[in-house]
């Protein structure tokens, strides 16, 4: 897909200028796993997407940390991906600074160096797409983030994917249903994909969750948590999502 290997290639050149340096973590790493029951939301500080570019919000990453603690989130989600995403690995620290939650760190992650300087902002989690990377890859970053102390929000796309996911022992899946290749969303791929993963995995609805009926429906078929960028920073679509309780 030419928007991943646009992606591994930036993500590559981006690891290299991390350097080799040992990061000192800047905190205790906060639970994240043990947040993801009872439909919570993993709510995301995202500032541009690949397919409708920036998205002109103002506030700032502790402002929309604050604004999600307040209203229930259970989880933060932070964009550190500069070019298509408008992310930043200094968000992390803001995030944390302005609430108590878990911060996951969302990138196109392909080097330990990644996930190491993820740690050192205090990110808790961090988060692989599997359709990125191959099968070693996989293993490889996501038993060093474990060894950090981290837990890992593996994401598939798509049944490939998914093996990949279950093959390296994960044990939190997001089923992500935006198409790589063609960056529209598939809804119906949430009802199609979640029957082939066990339950004792938790499992995260990524992708399209705009509502909170749609959140309902999500928990009915069985996700334990739902990872929402674009709604929620919309102040309209944000407080909708957080209505379903």
């Amino acid at each position: 897909m030419e928007f991943l290997t646009r992606m591994y290639a930036l993500s590559k050149e981006r690891s290299k200028r991390l350097g080799n340096m040992v990061h000192a973590p800047s905190s205790p790493v906060r639970p994240f796993r043990t947040v993801l029951k009872d439909m919570a939301v993993i709510a995301e500080v995202k500032y541009a997407t690949p397919s409708e570019g920036n998205l002109g919000i103002s506030h700032d990453p502790a402002y929309l940390a604050r604004e999600y603690a307040s209203l229930g989130a259970g989880a933060i989600s932070c964009l550190t991906e500069p070019w298509y995403f408008a992310g930043d690995m200094a968000y992390i620290r803001q995030i944390r600074a302005a609430c108590s939650l878990p911060v996951l760190m969302k990138d196109f992650i392909v080097d330990e160096r990644q996930i190491e300087a993820g740690r050192a902002f205090g990110a808790d989690a961090f988060l692989l797409v599997t359709e990125l990377l191959s099968l070693e890859e996989c293993e490889r970053l996501h038993a060093f983030g474990k060894g950090l102390g981290m837990d890992c929000l593996v994401e598939a796309h798509g049944f490939e994917g998914l093996e990949k996911a279950l093959r390296i022992g994960a044990d939190i899946i997001g089923i992500n249903v935006r198409d790589l290749a063609t960056l529209k969303v598939h809804t119906d791929r949430h009802k199609e994909m979640i029957a082939h993963i066990p339950k004792r995995i938790i499992r995260v609805a990524e992708s399209g969750i705009t509502s909170s009926q749609r959140l309902r429906e999500l928990k009915d078929l069985g996700y334990d948590a739902a990872l929402i960028g674009r709604a929620m920073v919309q102040e309209s679509t944000r407080r909708d999502v957080f209505s379903c309780g």
